[in-house]
């Protein structure tokens, strides 16, 4: 089985985890998805299985009054898993360009110039930071 692919219902937790980016208990979790009425013990099983896909890590404890709880955070960014996500599918960089380009392509109808241009110098920064991150890394060798 593939470390990255996660069921629906574990996709909708993670997704909640990511979007409130804070330590959360399995009752806080029960109360901010939305998507599904699922009871705390449903949750609390979908917590136990992806800490064991390594996908979330307990990260503290909360004290309500007599009751203890464990809070959880994700062990990735939605990025990182994104990114492993498709290097599990195959996916290497030169393809990953490719994509990113038709992705690009694919709704330049909708966006304006500006856009356009804000959108070119976001991924310049991101190229920048890369490459400073990789001219320190030699620095240290």
């Amino acid at each position: 089985m593939r470390k990255y692919n996660l069921s629906n219902s574990e996709e909708i937790l993670m997704n909640t985890l990511w979007k409130e980016n804070a330590p959360l208990t399995v009752s806080q979790l029960s109360e901010k998805i939305t998507e599904a009425d699922w009871k705390p013990n449903y949750v609390d099983k979908l917590v136990k299985q992806l800490v064991k896909k390594g996908m979330v890590k307990a990260d503290g404890i909360q004290q309500d009054r007599f009751y203890r709880s464990q809070q959880f955070v994700p062990c990735l960014t939605k990025d990182e898993f994104l990114a492993n996500m498709l290097e599990e599918q195959g996916v290497n960089n030169a393809l990953f360009a490719r994509i990113a380009v038709a992705l690009f392509k694919k709704d330049r109808k909708q966006r304006t110039p500006e856009q356009d241009e804000k959108l070119i110098a976001e991924l310049e920064k991101m190229v920048d930071e890369y490459e400073a991150q990789i001219e320190e890394k030699s620095k240290e060798k």
